[in-house]
């Protein structure tokens, strides 16, 4: 017996009484543990099985485990174990030409710095070993190959033979007891299965540089190849060599395993998480290239047995039911809609490589399968029952990948981890998962995308709040990246205020988006919409579609109808609170749209009304011309001309959003809201959120041992303060803006005897509100002014006496030319608050005792 056939997992249990448990691990006997934390692994490389303790570091083979658990020295283990006692000569050769290797790693200049991975021993139909393959890793992290045997007791660095089959007495053995025999890549693989199939009907080997195959004339073969262009070409030349004399042939088809990227085997398939189950029914899945029972294919289409005549003179023949061929086929599953859908890749009769998309459905007829096709270069020339056959072949032997579509691109929960989906791929914890996409609209181009570097880290750092004035910039910036958390955001049950850029022409609202915004977002330039282009629907599917964050430009409300004007500003508000809007579809049935991408909006003026509830849900940021300065035209040259750092700035930036747990996203808005001075309710909220943006920014900068940005919150409270609450504690409500109003049509002199609607003194103030409200609308109505939105009288006087404007209605009777007139009484503390100075007079200042200060004007 040799140590390769020891089961080290029946050695440890029965050892030490410990079962392992269903994550694969025991308690350790060498220290004293409640939890289990020693585990077993195969080592292709060496070609045995190895425990190791996470919690006290042992590690080694079963010859190992025995000499620490008994306190046995090494012959002793090897006897224990039923091992010979002396080290066969293949142990001692084998050790031989080790030792030669450490020689040359340490004294030949050719092999400087090499680290040994593997020796691998070829033997011959007598089990004697011939030679050895060294697998080695270079300081560049490229492998190299090299070639020993012993001759005369010296070791040589050649291989002295021509290749032999790997495992070829295994191999040997294995055909004459009819064992199928599994085609590797490489040395390990062949280990790996050889370990993971042990004690069934199966042997592995590799084949790559050998001549001689004659051994496998006869043999069942399964190949299981690598993915990418290399191992494309090695199962072909497998096919080429062997097809003709094999008894069975199977291309194996490993599910998955294309995700883990090019260059990847048997071995990485089941270090990711498959197991014996999991290969067995690979195996099973398919097809037998040489099997008369089922459906095959060759240059000129799918064919499948068929026969002319009776008895022994019936004659076989190849029977046609398609002139084209099956490369590829992917199940779909469209999980928004909860349907199924197939895509088949077929090669046509022309040489054209043709990809259809469908719903599964269209196998259920030949008309329907017909139609799929769509082209007169694809045929199917069988009937309704060799649909069916056809139907079974695909989804036994290649519709073993299943896709994934979700309805747009964002972040989302999926097995307990947060991922990022896009058209082309889903980022999984660095890794690139092409089975998961999205079918979005405005896709995000980030997968090809290689994260930022440190010294482009601090290029960022150094121009990205240098394009503006320092709180426009950093709430822009704050915003974007703060909007990267929206899943974190919507646990929470937090909100994510709109970023409403403002600014006339030429004050580099359009710049700022092209090439600032969107570079980070890693958006094409062409996901910029206008928003009042389109239906006020489009809109709706547009927000609720996926959960990246959304663009509209040419915001313009003036240029807008009122009913186009209503339903953005509905939209807006709902979509703030993630609210679910239904809508009929043609089908009687209802659709329901829930409102959760983050919102960036372009214009060139303001919310329409200077509607309340709008401005308290956003971050407006107004830009003008002559703001910009020197050094503000210089940032934005430097940001211009490095787009694609801005595009890795991006792409970094979601790989430490999918890392952040709620509970570090819950702390850093905890930590904001304790910094943020002066704000409360919703403008508190769009404050924190920006704060968090630049916290995530800080996140990736400490990663890089970079210093973070810090006294930036009195930046975020000047621009709320100054834009969404125009100097106040809160935005202006309906009334205020009314009311604000018509004291600007008196100071303009347009109200229309205002002596007669306003009165103000001692005993108070008092409006005649009917004539103020008329006053208003007739100047909307003329001017078309949509800076506000009238209210009627009723609703006016409920929204005023609930805020503490109105403190009585129609409660003073006042004379006005003579006639009495009913007014209603005002609060003259608030409207002094309002600064509506001219229908509440600021109090004057005595300065009789300053006129001694004064100098008089000469």
């Amino acid at each position: 017996m040799e140590i390769q056939d020891i089961d080290l997992k029946e050695l440890i249990e029965r050892e030490t009484g410990e079962h392992f448990n269903r994550q694969g691990y025991v308690r350790c006997p060498f220290h004293n543990e409640k939890t289990p934390s020693l585990s077993v692994k195969f080592f292709p490389d060496a070609n045995k099985e190895k425990f190791k303790c996470f919690g006290c570091d042992e590690v080694g083979d079963a010859i190992d485990f025995i000499m620490k658990l008994r306190n046995l020295n090494y012959v002793e283990a090897r006897e224990y174990l039923g091992l010979t006692v002396e080290k066969s000569i293949y142990e001692i050769q084998t050790e031989k030409v080790k030792s030669y290797i450490e020689w040359q790693i340490e004294k030949c200049d050719f092999r400087k710095g090499q680290k040994l991975l593997g020796l691998f021993e070829f033997v011959n139909e007598k089990n004697e070993v011939v030679y050895y393959k060294a697998k080695l890793l270079k300081p560049d992290e490229k492998k190299d190959l090299s070639y020993y045997h012993v001759e005369d007791d010296k070791v040589i660095n050649k291989r002295g033979t021509d290749e032999l089959i790997y495992n070829y007495h295994s191999v040997l053995e294995g055909i004459e007891d009819k064992k199928i025999v599994i085609i590797c890549e490489g040395e390990k693989d062949a280990n790996k299965l050889s370990s993971v199939l042990k004690k069934d009907k199966y042997v592995a080997t590799s084949i790559k540089g050998c001549k001689d195959l004659s051994i496998l004339e006869g043999a069942k073969i399964y190949v299981c190849s690598d993915t990418g262009e290399a191992g494309e070409k090695y199962k072909w030349h497998i096919y080429n060599e062997l097809f003709a004399c094999a008894k069975a042939f199977k291309f194996i088809n490993l599910p998955g395993i294309k995700n883990l990227g090019d260059n990847k085997d048997v071995t990485d398939w089941l270090d990711a998480g498959h197991d014996k189950f999991d290969l067995l029914k690979a195996f099973g899945r398919s097809l037998d290239l040489k099997s008369e029972y089922e459906l095959q294919q060759n240059k000129d289409g799918i064919y499948k047995t068929a026969y002319k005549g009776k008895g022994e003179e019936a004659e076989k023949y190849k029977k046609y039911i398609a002139n084209f061929r099956l490369l590829e086929a992917t199940r779909i599953n469209f999980v928004d809609d909860n349907k199924e859908g197939i895509k088949l890749v077929f090669k046509s009769s022309t040489g054209e490589t043709i990809t259809r998309e469908g719903p599964s459905t269209v196998f259920d007829d030949l008309r329907s399968f017909k139609n799929f096709l769509g082209t007169i270069d694809l045929n199917f020339k069988g009937k309704v029952e060799e649909l069916g056959d056809f139907k079974e072949w695909v989804n036994n032997y290649f519709a073993l990948e299943v896709e994934e579509i979700h309805e747009g691109a964002g972040f989302i929960q999926k097995d307990e981890k947060l991922i990022f989906i896009t058209n082309d791929g889903t980022i999984d914890n660095g890794n690139v998962l092409k089975n998961i996409k999205a079918d979005a609209k405005d896709n995000i181009d980030v997968i090809g995308i290689a994260p930022i570097e440190k010294e482009e880290l601090k290029e960022i750092r150094k121009h990205i709040f240098k394009f503006a004035t320092p709180e426009k910039t950093i709430s822009i910036i704050g915003t974007v990246i703060n909007n990267l958390a929206v899943y974190q955001n919507q646990k929470m049950k937090e909100k994510l205020h709109h970023l409403l850029i403002v600014g006339e022409s030429g004050s580099g609202k359009s710049t700022i988006t092209e090439n600032v915004i969107i570079p980070i977002l890693n958006y094409p330039r062409k996901a910029k919409e206008a928003i009042g282009s389109g239906k006020p629907f489009s809109i709706i599917k547009g927000l609720s579609t996926g959960n990246y964050t959304k663009i509209y430009e040419e915001f313009k409300p003036s240029k807008m109808d009122r009913y186009t004007i209503s339903k953005i500003s509905d939209i807006l508000r709902n979509l703030y609170d993630r609210d679910t809007i239904s809508r009929g579809n043609k089908s009687l049935r209802v659709d329901y749209y829930q409102l959760i991408r983050p919102v960036i909006i372009v214009g060139e003026e303001s919310y329409p009304n200077q509607e309340k509830a709008l401005i308290e849900r956003s971050c407006i940021v107004y830009l003008g011309k002559r703001e910009r300065e020197e050094k503000h035209t210089e940032a934005m040259k430097w940001i211009t001309e490095n787009e694609e750092i801005l595009s890795k700035f991006g792409r970094s930036l979601i790989d430490i959003v999918l890392s952040l747990s709620l509970d570090q996203y819950r702390e850093m808005r905890n930590a904001a809201e304790s910094n943020i001075k002066g704000l409360k309710d919703r403008p508190l909220c769009t404050a924190v959120n920006i704060c968090c943006g630049i916290e995530i920014f800080n996140i990736l900068l400490k990663q890089n041992n970079i210093a973070p940005i810090n006294n930036y919150y009195n930046h975020i409270i000047t621009n709320i303060k100054s834009e969404i609450l125009q100097g106040g504690e809160e935005a202006h409500s309906v009334v205020e803006g009314m009311l604000t109003l018509y004291n600007d049509l008196i100071e303009d002199g347009r109200a229309y005897e205002y002596e007669k609607v306003v009165r103000c003194r001692g005993d108070g103030v008092f409006i005649k509100t009917t004539e103020m409200l008329n006053q208003i609308n007739e100047y909307i109505n003329r001017v078309g002014n949509n800076d506000i939105t009238s209210l009627g009288v009723r609703d006016f006087r409920k929204q005023a006496a609930k805020s503490g404007y109105l403190e009585g209605t129609s409660n003073k009777v006042i004379k006005i030319d003579n006639k009495p007139v009913k007014f209603d009484t005002y609060s003259k503390e608030l409207l002094k608050k309002l600064n509506v100075n001219s229908i509440v007079p600021p109090d004057y200042i005595d300065v009789t005792s300053m006129d001694d200060n004064v100098i008089p004007f000469k």
